[in-house]
């Protein structure tokens, strides 16, 4: 009798492991992303902001070599999000007056 798993049941496993590891690549993306602008903002120094944006950029070059191209698009994904959602100026309400 033959006891081996089949080929099916590893490749189910590898997407599965694919797929957790792009939704975890997104999420570390958003908040790296948040991160980095919540420190931009509380920066005063210029030299401080560079620090931010260049630890920003050496991630992701890192990750470049390191990563399969999914989920390197996925963590890019995750902190272009966090950009768009926290890094955007925020339109001031406007009061309506009442008579």
């Amino acid at each position: 009798m033959d006891a081996t798993i089949p080929q099916l049941v590893y490749d189910i496993i590898d997407l599965i492991a694919s797929l957790i590891r792009l939704l975890g690549l997104a999420v570390f993306g958003l908040g790296i992303g948040w991160l980095a602008v919540d420190l931009l903002r509380q920066a005063k120094a210029w030299q401080f902001q560079a620090i931010v944006f260049l630890g920003l950029a050496g991630l992701a070059i890192a990750m470049v070599d390191f990563l399969a191209w999914g989920a390197m698009g996925a963590f890019c994904i995750g902190v272009g999000v966090a950009i768009l959602l926290w890094g955007m100026p925020k339109k001031k309400k406007k009061e309506e007056k009442e008579d």
